[in-house]
């Protein structure tokens, strides 16, 4: 799949950057004007300041896993539009919208704020964001936490706590990401969002440090949102995984008049709700790739005529808790969908401790 823009391409799109070239003109290398957004990981690279002024651009203080495919230091995905306007603020997100999508980022790093009041604040924010610029339907999300798996007092608010407890050492802890998932929801809930109808692709991962880095993708046509008949609705999961389930989809298909754009979420090894393969990282990479390859075949089957989605063609951005395990990992990948794929390896932790690796995927077809 071709991934770079031209004048037949749809409104929705993305490549893979290694460098940022502003004064780049050439069709085979988009400029920062053709930019709704870009993710970044690893070094930042030079002009990174400067892609700042232009557009919504975040730094996700994750290290990339070498070699990968242009063996840099750092990578982005750069999400790209047609004739997007000027960069934006609203309650701290940095936005970009062209009259079809919109794309946001926002960092909140205040260590004195727990994070389910974090995420409550961001996705707050950001649904109202969307009701003022009327980009009304929620596609992706990408959630990137610091300390994921890290026990914190819960906040006032939260479920079992008490209310009058001013001092927080009063207050029980709870992991994180379990926190995490109740500001999330309560986001959800203020909004009058129903989840099954309305939560979009996401995925969440830890980091080392950076507090809590923000990103999000919407638009103005309501998304095709997918499930795995092999796995439990994650909104759906068993309270052995916390007070509130996690609040996303599988995957988001958009349907453009010339092309779809799929955007799988953070996919690890799940079977209904239970982690399998612990302590096995080939056999975990292996049943992550038996759910995308489900979640894909969901997706060709909602396609109208045209290019079906391939697995082996989609970028896959793979997260792996220990680097070590990264040549295995690569080793099962091209086993199963042979050796010219689109990959980055990325050190992350995992949203469940048992988990080695999770994979997140997007590709483009042709419609019509």
């Amino acid at each position: 799949m071709n991934n770079t823009p031209s004048s037949a391409a749809p409104k929705l799109a993305f490549t893979q950057v290694h460098r940022l070239e502003p004064a780049q003109e050439s069709a085979q290398k988009p400029t920062w004007a053709q930019g709704l957004g870009l993710i970044w990981f690893g070094q930042k690279p030079a002009g990174w300041a400067e892609a700042q002024t232009i557009l919504p651009a975040m730094a996700v203080p994750l290290p990339l896993i070498l070699p990968h495919a242009g063996d840099a230091a750092g990578l982005g995905e750069l999400w790209l539009g047609h004739a997007p306007g000027a960069l934006q603020m609203f309650e701290g997100i940095r936005f970009r919208c062209d009259g079809h999508s919109l794309f946001g980022v926002l960092t909140l790093d205040d260590s004195a704020t727990g994070l389910q009041d974090q995420a409550r604040t961001a996705y707050d924010r950001m649904f109202r964001l969307l009701a003022k610029t009327g980009y009304s339907q929620l596609w992706r999300t990408w959630n990137f936490i610091e300390a994921i798996h890290a026990q914190e007092p819960v906040s006032a608010t939260a479920p079992g706590a008490n209310p009058t407890a001013d001092n927080p050492s009063e207050r029980p802890t709870l992991e994180r990401y379990r926190q995490f998932n109740l500001g999330r929801q309560a986001a959800f809930d203020a909004f009058a969002q129903s989840v099954p109808q309305t939560a979009p692709a996401a995925c969440a991962l830890g980091m080392p440090d950076g507090g809590y880095c923000f990103a999000f993708l919407a638009g103005k046509i309501p998304p095709i949102l997918l499930e795995n008949p092999r796995q439990t609705s994650a909104y759906h999961y068993p309270a052995i995984y916390g007070p509130q389930s996690p609040s996303f989809s599988r995957a988001a298909l958009i349907l453009q008049p010339t092309h779809a754009v799929l955007l799988i979420s953070g996919t690890a090894s799940i079977v209904g709700h239970e982690s399998r393969h612990v302590g096995n990282v080939r056999a975990q990479t292996r049943e992550t790739i038996t759910n995308l390859s489900e979640i894909v075949a969901q997706a060709n089957d909602r396609l109208p005529e045209g290019e079906r989605f391939t697995l082996s063609k989609l970028h896959l951005r793979v997260y792996v808790r220990h680097p070590e395990d990264a040549d295995a990992v690569r080793r099962e990948l091209r086993v199963c969908l042979g050796k010219q794929l689109n990959l980055c390896f990325i050190k992350a932790d995992v949203c469940r401790q048992e988990l080695l690796v999770e994979i997140e995927a997007s590709g483009q077809s042709l419609c019509g």
